[in-house]
């Protein structure tokens, strides 16, 4: 459990009759001072740059009055210059921690004893660790063992339940089973928000196909074999694993720079804008997991050519590899 350092603030202003105002967004304290407004943001998990700086301002544009970040993790000189620059105030994690302690000291010195409702968790907002990532994670059952055997993954659909499945597509007179080349890596990266200071951690898993060389996102999990006793053509990757590697560095990039829907909470009104999102930069990590073997049953005759995942019995919509010989 996480006791939200925020809400344990908001309740030190109130014992020390700052007015603390319930409005939207409420990751934000709203204090007021008077006639002054005081828009105040706790930092928690990441050190505060110029672009946090940047994003911030930009997010808050709209909103009249003083701005504070109270940077618990730190700040670079880039972001000193830059919220000098934007008329932003920065706490330091000391500074932070002076402020409460003379809160604590004040509060003392008026009432001589500190409420305990300060300290009571249920005057406390407290959250679950929520799990930071929005895809499923594969595992992979592994039968072999030895460093830098190759995988192959378990056939899990036969030829007459594939052909079966092509009925639908093709009145099929040829069956063969392949074997396709997968260079695995599971990944890890921090998304971006366009006007939002927060990153989102996603994790998962990308194949990148040795053969036509495109990408997929693997959500599903797979046990996986020594050898398949059906007779069957193994491919060969044409690309390399630098490559690969690359081209999956390449691939994450591509596939989370994109549109999504934010709601946006108003006084009177919800908003929902699409912005864009964008892996931050330099948080993409990937790591070379093997080469898997991926069996795919072809099935060719009149209509066309159909190719089915031999794990998992989906179509696979697209000749992915090109002519087949």
């Amino acid at each position: 459990m996480l006791v939200n350092l925020r809400e344990m603030f908001k309740r030190l202003l109130v014992l020390n009759n700052i007015e603390v105002e319930d409005r939207e967004p409420s990751e934000f304290i709203w204090a007021r001072y008077g006639d002054t407004l005081e828009l105040i943001y706790v930092e928690e998990d990441k050190v505060v740059d110029g672009d946090y700086i940047i994003n911030f301002s930009r997010m808050t544009e709209e909103i009249h009055g003083n701005k504070t970040i109270i940077c618990v993790m730190g700040y670079t000189e880039d972001a000193i210059s830059m919220a000098r620059k934007l008329n932003i105030e920065l706490l330091n994690r000391k500074e932070f921690a002076n402020l409460i302690g003379e809160f604590i000291l004040e509060i003392y010195e008026k009432k001589k004893i500190i409420p305990v409702e300060l300290f009571e968790e249920e005057d406390i907002e407290v959250e679950e660790l929520e799990e930071e990532t929005e895809d499923v994670i594969p595992i992979f059952l592994e039968e072999i063992s030895g460093e830098g055997e190759e995988r192959i993954i378990k056939l899990q659909i036969g030829e007459e339940e594939a052909a079966a499945i092509a009925k639908s597509y093709v009145h099929g007179f040829t069956r063969r089973l392949i074997l396709l080349p997968y260079y695995v890596f599971e990944y890890s990266l921090e998304l971006i928000i366009e006007g939002s200071i927060q990153t989102k951690k996603v994790k998962g898993v990308i194949a990148i196909n040795g053969v036509n060389k495109k990408f997929e996102i693997w959500k599903k999990g797979f046990e996986t074999t020594r050898n398949i006793s059906l007779e069957h053509e193994r491919f060969e990757p044409v690309i390399g694993l630098e490559d690969a590697r690359r081209m999956a560095m390449d691939a994450l990039e591509t596939e989370y720079s994109r549109e999504e829907e934010v709601k946006i909470e108003g006084e009177n009104v919800t908003i929902i804008e699409k912005r864009k999102t964008k892996p931050k930069k330099g948080s993409v990590d990937i790591n070379f997991l093997s080469l898997y073997y991926l069996p795919v049953w072809i099935i060719e005759g009149r209509g066309g050519l159909v190719m089915i995942n031999g794990a998992t019995g989906e179509i696979m919509k697209e000749n992915i590899y090109g002519a087949i010989s």
